[in-house]
Formats: structure tokens, C-alpha cells, sequence
């Protein structure tokens, strides 16, 4: 086994994801996490003092990709791209991020609120919040930007929760996104008039 020193908390936390999307969340202990980096799991106190506090990390971690999709994305839009697409590029990237991702989504989410408070800066679960408000705001302006944004996590956590447990009612997922997507804008649109 390896001394904690020879270990780093980017490698601990890849392995942590790893063994999320591989085995799921249940799977995500302590034990189960030192067998994976090769140290035993009171070595891992020194990160994490917890399971929850190792979960918290491991959905902050998730919101860490996340966040960066997010940037990525929107730095690939051209320089004149309209409010209209760059909100509908944020909801492409989320949709897509959490499609793609369904393990770690899921954990993304399942974080105790309390437990990632103690985590060290930058949070990312702190970071999205503006960073989605700001993508929002030219299209709903300042006062609506939050609501807003509310109710654009509420419409796409609702769509991956609904193809989760599969019951779209036999549309395909493009259509059901296309669909919810128009409605969203538009009623973002029609409340900042």
C-alpha cells in the first residue's frame, strides 16, 4: 500500500468518479476507495473526514465538469451569438452533460447541502449558480434572471428524471427537448417584455 503522500486528491477524486460510473454511488466508500488508489481507508481520513463528506466531494467534482462544459460551450458560440442562443446552448450542454453522465448526475444532486458547505473553495455547486444566471440575465434581465433560472434547473432535472424512469410516453428525447426548450424561451421572452 502507499503512503498518502504518494497520492494526490485529483487522483483520489478520479477514482472516486471512476468507481461511481462503474459501480454507482453505493459502492462509493472509504474502504472501496483506498482499495482503488492502494492505501487503506483511515488514510483517506486526511481528505475525507466522512462517507457523506466524500459524496459531497465526489457531487462537487461532478459539478466541477459540469461547470467547465458549461465554459467550454459557450466559449464555441460566435462573439455575436444572441441571448436566445446562448441560453439554448446552456440547456444543449446540461442536457447533454447529465444524459451522458447519469451516475455522477445523479450524485450531483444527491449531495447533503450541509456536508458540501464544508468543503474547501471553489465549491463548484456554489459556481454554477452565477454562471447560469449570467447566461440568463441578457435574456430576462436582472430581476427574472434567478427565477429563471429556477425554473430552467426544474425543467431539465424534471426531463432526465422523466427518461430515468423511462416513461417519455414514447417520444424521443430530441422532441421532448425541442419542445420544452421553445416553451422555456419563449415564456423567458414573453416575461421580460
Amino acid at each position: 500500500m502507499a503512503y498518502p503522500s504518494k497520492i494526490d486528491s485529483q487522483a483520489i477524486m478520479n477514482a472516486a468518479l471512476a468507481l461511481l460510473e462503474r459501480e454507482g454511488e453505493d459502492a462509493l466508500t472509504l474502504r472501496r476507495l483506498g482499495n482503488e488508489v492502494g492505501v487503506t481507508a483511515n488514510a483517506l481520513y486526511r481528505y475525507f473526514s466522512s462517507r457523506d463528506v466524500l459524496i459531497a466531494a465526489a457531487a462537487d467534482a461532478v459539478a466541477q465538469r459540469l461547470y467547465l462544459a458549461i465554459e467550454k460551450g459557450m466559449a464555441e458560440l460566435p462573439g455575436d451569438a444572441d441571448s436566445e442562443a446562448r441560453v439554448r446552448k446552456l440547456l444543449r450542454i446540461y442536457s447533454h452533460f447529465a444524459e451522458s453522465n447519469p451516475i455522477l448526475y445523479r450524485t450531483f444532486l444527491s449531495a447533503k447541502r450541509a456536508v458540501a458547505s464544508t468543503l474547501p473553495h471553489p465549491r463548484y455547486h456554489e459556481l454554477l449558480w452565477p454562471k447560469v444566471v449570467s447566461i440568463i440575465e441578457p435574456l430576462t434581465g436582472a430581476d427574472d434572471a434567478p427565477a429563471a433560472a429556477v425554473t430552467l434547473w426544474g425543467l431539465l432535472h424534471g426531463i432526465w428524471s422523466l427518461r430515468q424512469a423511462d416513461v417519455l410516453g414514447g417520444k424521443k428525447p430530441s422532441e421532448i427537448d425541442d419542445y420544452a426548450f421553445d416553451a422555456l424561451i419563449l415564456g423567458m421572452q414573453t416575461q421580460a417584455a
